[in-house]
């Protein structure tokens, strides 16, 4: 019989371990107590103790299957149940033998180790089932993260492919159009397409650092923080200022860009008129420390404790993602208090 044909008879198996606690229970309470005891109450109860736990495992097996478990996984459920029984039984009857050999007096030696397989079976098949649980949880989830992958990478590829083909014909029309006003159509063009691919790259390290446990590296905060302003200031009228030394190298990779991104862009966007923006980069002793200031109206005290958490019906992202991504750094991020404006301040491990 293969795998598959011994997995098959699991319910069955597991049933029958309740009919033969069962049936061992009736056969010494209902026979031979009651027949070498003058009286039958105390049989009677002992058995609709130790007697009726075991068909616990009849109803289990019937139920385990109704809710269309997997037979693999109640062939575990059967097998931490036989475990349970066997365990039980084997440390009560061990310390019975103990007792006795001690010269002690161990009143019903019998009773005390059929309830003890009993309630080692119904709690191993709990046990089991939880563990079987457990497991199918964690295939599914490695399955949707090994799905999610694949879509994310086909989907970059195919977009990046179908960038570079743009790229290539907004180049041409860049060097060969007749008039200045086709050739600054194709240079804006060729901007969008950096912009877009910068995109799917970050989107990519975001990915990969929320699905895996990724690999950190050596990240220069400065660089990031310079890149991301200039496209800001490119795309939006706002006046924003760099305070920043050479150089501060953090563990960190590439989805820290679409951190820094996020909080200056969110600076920007809900302010009116013309807001300014201060980023400021300090390094300490172990760590390194990004501060975004806006001149706004700042985040009312009822909304700052959930300042990062999603809104109802609204796709997690912004400061929610990046709090995800910071924690996922290893470091740490908070709203500073402030009178006016919002301030948030991100803090990173330093590479010294």
């Amino acid at each position: 019989m293969d795998r598959r044909g011994v997995y098959q008879t699991a319910p069955w198996l597991l049933a029958g371990l309740g009919v033969v606690l069962y049936g061992v229970a009736a056969v010494w309470h209902l026979g031979f107590e009651t027949s070498s005891l003058s009286v039958s109450s105390g049989p009677v109860v002992s058995f609709a103790l130790d007697g009726l736990v075991p068909l616990t495992l009849v109803y289990g097996s019937y139920r385990l299957v109704r809710a269309d478990l997997p037979m693999g996984r109640i062939w575990t459920v059967f097998v931490w149940s036989l475990a349970g029984c066997l365990l039980f039984a084997v440390v009560i009857g061990l310390s019975i033998l103990i007792r006795e050999t001690e010269g002690r007096i161990v009143a019903e030696p019998v009773f005390i180790m059929l309830l003890a397989a009993d309630t080692g079976a119904v709690a191993g098949a709990i046990a089991g089932y939880f563990a079987s649980q457990a497991r199918q949880d964690a295939d599914r989830a490695a399955r949707a993260i090994h799905t999610l992958t694949f879509v994310n990478d086909l989907l970059r590829h195919d977009i990046t492919n179908s960038l570079t083909v743009i790229d290539g014909r907004a180049g041409l029309l860049a060097t060969d159009a007749d008039d200045e006003s086709t050739r600054a159509a194709a240079r804006a063009i060729r901007e969008q397409v950096a912009e877009i691919a910068q995109l799917v790259d970050n989107a990519g390290a975001v990915a990969a650092t929320l699905s895996t446990d990724s690999a950190f590296e050596h990240i220069d905060l400065v660089g990031v923080v310079a890149d991301v302003v200039d496209g800001a200031r490119a795309t939006y009228d706002a006046t924003i200022t760099v305070d920043s030394p050479d150089s501060a190298v953090v563990y960190a990779n590439e989805a820290v860009r679409p951190v820094v991104k996020n909080l200056v862009e969110n600076a920007i966007e809900h302010n009116g008129g013309h807001p300014t923006v201060e980023v400021t980069i300090e390094r300490s002793g172990e760590t390194v420390r990004l501060h975004v200031v806006d001149d706004g109206p700042g985040i009312p005290p009822a909304q700052r404790e959930n300042v990062f958490s999603p809104r109802a019906g609204e796709t997690p992202g912004g400061l929610y993602l990046v709090e995800t991504l910071v924690e996922r750094f290893d470091g740490d991020i908070w709203l500073a208090d402030e009178d006016g404006g919002a301030h948030f301040v991100v803090e990173l491990e330093r590479v010294t």
